[in-house]
């Protein structure tokens, strides 16, 4: 069975046991979906990730744990202390073989918000589905998808995530975060100007079956900039 089979397997093995049976089913209708037709449209970001940021990134809460995690070796050690990663445990392995960085908040050693990033093109392929433009050769990132757990949301946490895995990055001498932003994805539209993210392009993505396409432009005038911010 190759990694990523026994990964679904594992993934859904946890949502039956964890969640249930409709959870389960609904997870699967949804991969299926998403293996016959895709289409999204992105704004593409650049985050320079030397500047202080532009909001106060304190958390409303007092205990968290904030985790850098760069390996396998280091996910079995905070599981082996109690901290649960859920269904993110068994879907980080592939990422973190390929070099991806995973950035987490606890609380209570529950995941509360992750965040990925990637710095090399290798780590990038596993962690992206779009092979948008990141320039790795002059200290250019790939700022990856994140999550928070909706029981804590609104404390931001996310911020204050986004916040120390740019200090991280920057020790690893990386200046430029690139990201893409789904069109309809508000709150981050809202977010990462706040923190310093300018628009630079758009994208678009189709899949259809097996066949792929991305493609990718600038963008030119203000009335191109996202209109939600």
């Amino acid at each position: 069975m190759s990694s990523y089979l026994r990964q679904k397997y594992q993934a859904g093995k946890y949502i039956l046991q964890k969640e249930g049976l409709l959870p389960l089913v609904a997870e699967v209708i949804r991969l299926l979906r998403k293996c016959v037709f895709v289409h999204e449209r992105y704004f593409m970001y650049e985050m320079p990730l030397n500047e202080p940021m532009k909001f106060e990134a304190a958390p409303k809460i007092q205990n968290f744990v904030f985790e850098i995690v760069p390996t396998n070796q280091h996910l079995d050690e905070l599981v082996a202390q109690g901290f649960d990663f859920g269904i993110h445990g068994i879907r980080a392995r592939e990422k973190l073989d390929k070099g991806a960085l995973m950035f987490c908040i606890f609380v209570e050693k529950e995941l509360a918000c992750i965040h990925w990033a990637a710095a090399t093109q290798e780590a990038m392929n596993v962690l992206i589905k779009v092979s948008y433009k990141v320039d790795f050769s002059s200290n250019e990132v790939c700022l990856g998808w994140s999550e928070t757990n909706p029981k804590y949301r609104r404390l931001l946490l996310s911020r204050y995530n986004y916040s120390e895995e740019g200090k991280f990055l920057v020790r690893m001498g990386k200046t430029i975060g690139r990201t893409l932003v789904e069109k309809r994805n508000l709150a981050s539209l809202k977010g990462l100007p706040k923190a310093g993210g300018r628009v630079y392009g758009e994208g678009r993505y189709l899949k259809i079956l097996w066949w792929k396409s991305w493609k990718e432009k600038p963008v030119v005038s203000e009335a191109s900039q996202p209109q939600s911010v």
